[in-house]
């Protein structure tokens, strides 16, 4: 970009100006912006002149490009002829009140104009000069002022009136307030006199008797914010407040009377005390049964029972309740459940059916007959819960088991017992998916990132600007939590809950003005997404650790990022110290924000849903495999996060393009190593001489140094160079298409593996029978998945502090060896870095890059380059440069 070499004699720039004439910093984007806006609507006699540049201009001070200069001429007249309105007024304030400076301001009428923020007014000095005179007429008159006040006292009380402050003191309001009653004709003018206000003594106690009462009245049936507050706990009220898209119940608002404005404040709203004190025991109960200690699920159970549902048990239901109990904590014991949510789940629903049988069966069920248990609890026709009577149906089995081996006779015979799984379901459950057209108009909707971007900074600016939630959309949150859809089969739980705050400090990204600028790079995108994956430990449905199905397409990455960066900047401006990113109350509802907001621009009347999503991306998954050819399994398809759970009903015939665009959009291309840059390099290069090909992947420099003296690193040189040529030849079998196939396959993840995050690009392993078979992460046809960088990392540091404490004193073939073995996985490493970005791959150790360069530091002296077997860095080097 060119320099900026403009005359700034004559010339100057918007950050020269709001620098010089506003103390304002140039990254002050908002200023900035306003200032350039208001500039081009200065009064036609005081335009400054605006030349717009043919090419931008990079300006070494401000560190920002140029796109206009303005004349400075212009400019120095403007400031001549034009004053701060806040300066003059903070002038006069020396001679008079406010009350008076604005009331002979606005008659006066003077012209105003806004430079920069709203409150940067500037007004004529002519102008001001007038208001000035004015105001030294008012003050010279001053004083007559004492006898003039005398004059009104007597004319007030002879009359029986009262003035405007009086009113103020006897109704306890504020001006606005009395000026808002006479507005409404619920206080009338009595008198006037000069230009002071008059009212009637007795209208006014009236008046006041009605505030009395409606005090008497709000305060008996209403609770304001602050009350509800007091009365219960901060988190209830912020639920409360947070408008009907977050409160799922009809909750009457009402503002307070005019009279009551100064008791409870000017945008307090008013809430009915019955709907409140109901929602509470709700609130309350919904807390409740969701609390959970992942230590012990059946005593969560006991507690919920007891202590929250405060489910009473009689004398006569005392032996079914142990039975009960027993089976309950067998349920837990067996099933060993680790996932937070599906505790919470079946406690809580252990817990209802608790309390619904011991409400039905009044007495032991062993009395009950075959015809009364179906009649009150096992019959399709009641309104039971399908899980309820599924529960109670095993316990009826399990009773007869504790007699059968007590060798009691059997209390009632299970064949006669209606089976749960044989009703019919109270309702089908939806099984419908997203056409493909609406997913990928969904996909480019999202990916707009300067449309998205604008409005959820926006949105997060307002929220840190007033602190009021109410009007706060969750618009970041939003965009987050769509973009993360598109990608993971993931449950709405476990979004909100598995998606941590990030550490920018590594990346380019420095604050919301930054963002507002300039975009994060692919590396910085790589950083906080590698962050997330290695953070992620579980899915919450399927208990699949995060690393192996955290998923963001190529095409988004850049809009992950900025969305997780705004996010990240709402936390810390707000103080919020969550350890999540995502705030949002509930699943994204069509009618209300942020999904009203959000898909504004979007298909009318579209609705997002989370599970129809999922049912969407599976399968779209499944028929990108189906597409791909026989042989694939389930079990591969579900390593690759199609859940254990997932039925696939639907299948989408697919064609080679909508193949080609879905990988790219549905998978991030998180692999490396040899198999991974000889398939990219043939698909770049088309069909190619593949004999030329072969000779160049395997041109391994003669040099091998002193194989006498380091005949095991000799071999180690000559088994990579092996193993690559026989991945050559293997890939040279096929022609252009079935070479996509297998890169489609390498990119899903559906390859052969037989260890986590390493692929293999054969069936069987070729090396099982060898003297020597080569482990997954040393091997020429592993494709290694970015995630094995926490274990590849861990060995590398490894291996620099192994050799910067023993390679001094190590005999020479034992220092070629250490160098070569560190160089091999040194290359491993810098592969990895080529791809993902430095900062991304070193945040897999602790202390990151600058660590790493720490540490590196105890090697600089050991010539390590001198003991490299010349073969071990160019078999790598040659294997990048040709397939």
């Amino acid at each position: 970009m060119l320099k900026c070499d403009f005359d700034s004699n004559n010339y100057t720039n918007i950050y020269e100006i709001a620098e010089k004439r506003f103390n304002q910093k140039p990254s002050n984007s908002y200023f900035i912006n306003n200032l350039r806006r208001n500039i081009l609507n200065l009064p036609s006699n005081y335009k400054i002149k605006i030349i717009k540049l043919s090419d931008k201009c990079y300006e070494e001070k401000y560190k920002k490009n140029i796109q206009e200069i303005y004349f400075k001429a212009d400019v120095e007249r403007f400031f001549q002829d034009w004053i701060f309105k806040s300066d003059l007024i903070k002038e006069l304030r020396e001679l008079v009140s406010n009350h008076t400076i604005y009331k002979y301001y606005k008659k006066l009428n003077l012209v105003e104009v806004n430079m920069g923020n709203k409150l940067d007014v500037f007004i004529l000095k002519t102008d001001a000069e007038k208001l000035k005179s004015t105001i030294d007429i008012v003050k010279t008159d001053g004083r007559n002022w004492g006898m003039r006040t005398y004059n009104f006292e007597q004319y007030k009380e002879r009359l029986g009136y009262l003035s405007f402050k009086e009113v103020m003191d006897k109704l306890k309001c504020t001006s606005e307030t009395v000026r808002k009653l006479i507005k409404e004709n619920s206080l009338g003018v009595a008198d006037e006199y000069g230009e002071r206000q008059l009212f009637n003594e007795k209208e006014v106690d009236i008046i006041q008797n009605i505030q009395v009462h409606l005090t008497e009245h709000y305060t008996k049936n209403y609770y304001s914010s602050k009350q509800i507050q007091e009365k219960y706990n901060n988190s209830f009220a912020h639920y409360v407040q947070g408008g009907e898209d977050k409160v799922r119940r009809k909750i009457d608002k009402v503002n307070p009377p005019t009279l009551l404005i100064s008791y409870y404040g000017v945008q307090m709203k008013l809430y009915k005390k019955d709907q409140i004190d109901s929602l509470w025991r709700d609130y309350k109960l919904y807390r409740d049964m969701n609390s959970v200690s992942i230590e012990d699920p059946f005593q969560d159970f006991l507690y919920k029972v007891e202590h929250v549902l405060h489910v009473k048990f009689t004398k006569r239901q005392y032996n079914t309740k142990q039975l009960w109990y027993q089976f309950v904590e067998r349920f837990f014991i067996k099933t060993r459940i680790s996932d937070k949510s599906r505790i919470v789940f079946e406690t809580n629903q252990f817990a209802r059916c608790t309390e619904l049988i011991f409400e039905v069966f009044d007495r032991e069920i062993y009395s009950y007959s075959e015809k009364d248990i179906n009649q009150k609890f096992l019959n399709d026709t009641l309104q039971i819960r399908r899980s309820y009577q599924r529960y109670f149906y095993r316990f009826l089995k399990q009773i007869i088991d504790t007699f059968s081996l007590k060798k009691l006779p059997f209390p009632y015979k299970i064949s006669r017992l209606n089976n749960p799984r044989d009703f019919k379901r109270i309702k089908e459950t939806t099984t419908g998916i997203y056409s493909l057209e609406e997913y990928q108009a969904l996909y480019n909707h999202s990916n707009r990132v300067a449309y998205h971007k604008k409005k959820a900074i926006n949105d997060v600016k307002r929220l840190v600007t007033t602190k009021d939630y109410t009007k706060y959309m969750n618009y970041d949150s939003c965009w987050l939590y769509i973009l993360i859809q598109l990608t993971n089969n993931w449950r709405h739980g476990t979004i909100l809950s598995q998606i941590p705050r990030v550490d920018l400090s590594a990346t380019s990204i420095t604050s919301l003005e930054w963002l507002e600028e300039n975009e994060p790079s692919k590396e910085d995108a790589n950083n906080l997404i590698y962050q997330i994956g290695r953070y992620v430990t579980k899915i919450n449905k399927t208990g699949v650790s995060g690393e192996d199905v955290f998923n963001i397409g190529d095409p988004l990455k850049i809009a992950f990022a900025t969305a997780v960066s705004i996010c990240e900047f709402r936390r810390r401006e707000t103080f919020d110290s969550s350890l999540t990113l995502i705030e949002l109350s509930s699943h994204l509802v069509q009618r209300y924000n942020p999904h009203k907001e959000f898909f504004k621009d979007f298909i009318s009347n579209f609705k997002f849903e989370n599970k129809k999503m999922n049912r969407t991306v599976s399968t779209l998954i499944w028929s990108v495999l189906r597409h791909m050819g026989e042989g694939i399994k389930e079990a591969q398809v579900s390593r690759m996060h199609l859940r254990d759970t997932t039925t696939i009903n639907h299948y989408i015939k697919l064609s080679d393009s909508q193949v080609k665009n879905l990988v790219d959009e549905l998978f991030a291309r998180s692999q490396f190593g040899f198999v991974t840059q000889a398939l990219t390099n043939i698909i770049l290069e088309g069909e190619t001489d593949k004999s030329a090909e072969t000779e160049n992947m395997l041109e391994v420099n003669k040099n091998f140094g002193d194989v006498v003296k380091i005949e095991a690193t000799a071999g180690l040189i000559n088994r990579i160079s092996s193993q690559k040529g026989d991945v050559i030849k293997y890939l040279n079998q096929f022609n252009l298409k079935e070479i996509y196939n297998i890169f489609y396959q390498v990119n899903i993840g559906i390859l052969p593996s037989k260890k986590r995050y390493y692929q293999c690009l054969y069936s069987e392993c070729k090396y099982e029978d060898a003297d020597e078979m080569p482990e997954c992460n040393s091997c020429a046809a592993s494709i290694i998945n970015i995630y094995a960088l926490e274990n590849i990392m861990d060995n590398y540091i490894f291996m620099i502090e192994k050799i910067a404490l023993e390679f001094e004193n190590a005999s020479i073939g034992e220092k070629h060896k250490l160098a070569n073995q560190f160089f091999l996985l040194h290359s491993i490493v810098t592969q990895a870095r080529k791809k993902f970005g430095r900062e991304a791959v070193d945040g897999f150790v602790e202390g990151g890059t600058a660590g790493i360069k720490l540490l590196g530091n105890k090697l600089a002296n050991k010539n390590l380059k001198l003991f490299i077997t010349q073969g071990v860095l160019q078999g790598d080097e040659n294997g990048e440069k040709k397939s």
